[in-house]
């Protein structure tokens, strides 16, 4: 079937194609007419490119009536499909992976984890996860010729245009190894790789927090912190794919020391180091008066702020301040819309988005500033699975004038999944 997959894909590339079926699927129903006056296209090219799209299962008449106008006939309406094809999102983590199934608006519709160990091989965690997919398509009555495209998200500098892991710290022994072969060979379909936060970056893009904002950061706080940048709808991934890595910047010329920061600073060189769930929580723990003997989490530690402790209410503060070192020098570099944040922090304490914006707002040129908002990230634990969904979905749907996530990589390069098998 990987034929028609591909033919498909190639259809709906036009630019025209994707002009008309994303206008659908953003407006829900539209009649031909409104499609016609929207894009500006000839009522004839319209027709057309109704029909084909009709035949190839991505939108239907709906049989239903729009409003009537002044004068004429009132209009049948259309109505984007998106269980014409289906989705697999993949969430690798340290010794954990998600597996979910997604129409083609990225709404999951099954889902599935198993944990490994962590020396497993790549081969053996992929296999597994080849496994799972045919198992999940069964359990929603999908057969695997809906299958359209596998997309992947992992910890790690990720190569896109190959796939491939090219420096991890939790996954050495991953490095150079390919993250899409096993899958492309198991199903002759699409397989794009990406870095857990860019992938995130590119579903609160998609279906987020930044839906539609060409110019923002995705900054996630979690085992360490990283940035996914998207700049004019394209992830920014840089000339070694480590665009984002801020992590790895280092607190010497950044006023952290134990003075601004007496609670959350002990000598970290990094802010990776510093800005941290684990640092977050035993920050708390070192500084606490009452010794809790609840099990100490940043949810407990927000409620605690809640409740009036001083120590809790610190903390975030040290945090939020933290984060604004970083995200203010970016504000400037890259003048975004937006920065998104995301994590647990964020989750539970969303206030985080309007006190960085406020303090992001005292240090950046005046114009930018008025532009510029904080956010907190709407996809919080399903984000790399929706990430992932969406890198097969921006490249199925983004319009053909916006260079693809994988071309913007790679402009010359020829993928066994681009090639027609019959």
């Amino acid at each position: 079937m990987w034929h028609v997959i591909h033919r498909r894909s190639k259809h709906i590339h036009e630019p025209n194609g994707v002009r008309v079926l994303r206008l659908v699927r953003d407006q829900g129903t539209i009649s031909r007419i409104e499609i016609a006056k929207a894009t500006g296209l000839h009522k004839a090219t319209i027709t057309d490119l109704v029909a084909r799209l009709i035949k190839e299962g991505f939108l239907e008449d709906t049989g239903e009536l729009g409003a009537r106008r002044k004068v004429g006939r009132k209009r049948r309406l259309l109505r984007f499909l998106p269980l014409a094809g289906l989705v697999a999102g993949v969430d690798i983590r340290m010794t954990h992976v998600a597996v979910a199934i997604t129409d083609l608006n990225a709404r999951v519709i099954v889902q599935d984890s198993f944990g490994y160990r962590a020396d497993d091989s790549v081969d053996c965690v992929l296999s597994r996860v080849a496994d799972i997919i045919p198992n999940l398509l069964k359990a929603s009555r999908n057969p695997l010729s809906k299958l359209v495209g596998i997309g992947i998200g992992i910890q790690g500098i990720v190569d896109c245009s190959t796939n491939t892991l090219v420096l991890s710290k939790n996954k050495a022994s991953w490095q150079g190894e390919s993250l899409s072969r096993r899958l492309e060979q198991e199903f002759r379909i699409p397989v794009y790789a990406e870095n857990d936060v860019k992938a995130m970056a590119l579903g609160e893009y998609l279906f987020g927090a930044a839906k539609g904002i060409k110019d923002f950061v995705h900054i996630w706080v979690g085992e360490g912190i990283g940035a996914g940048i998207m700049i004019n709808g394209q992830l920014l991934h840089g000339i070694s794919s480590a665009a984002g890595e801020i992590g790895f910047n280092t607190l010497e010329s950044s006023a952290v020391n134990s003075t601004n920061f007496p609670l959350t600073f002990h000598e970290q060189e990094i802010f990776g180091e510093i800005l941290n769930n684990a640092n977050f929580i035993e920050s708390y723990r070192r500084h606490a008066s009452n010794g809790h003997r609840e099990e100490i989490t940043v949810p407990f530690v927000v409620e605690r702020s809640r409740l009036g402790d001083k120590v809790a209410q610190q903390v975030i503060e040290e945090f939020i301040s933290l984060l604004g070192l970083l995200c203010t020098p970016m504000a400037n570099t890259l003048n975004p819309e937006m920065i998104v944040i995301g994590g647990k922090l964020a989750e539970y304490f969303p206030a985080v988005a309007e006190m960085l914006q406020g303090k992001i707002h005292r240090d950046i040129l005046a114009t930018p500033a008025e532009a510029f908002r904080v956010r907190c990230a709407a996809n919080v634990e399903t984000g790399v699975i929706l990430g992932a969904a969406g890198l097969v979905l921006y490249e199925l749907f983004e319009p053909m004038q916006r260079t693809s996530v994988r071309a913007a990589q790679t402009e010359n390069a020829t993928r066994p999944s681009q090639v027609v098998l019959n």
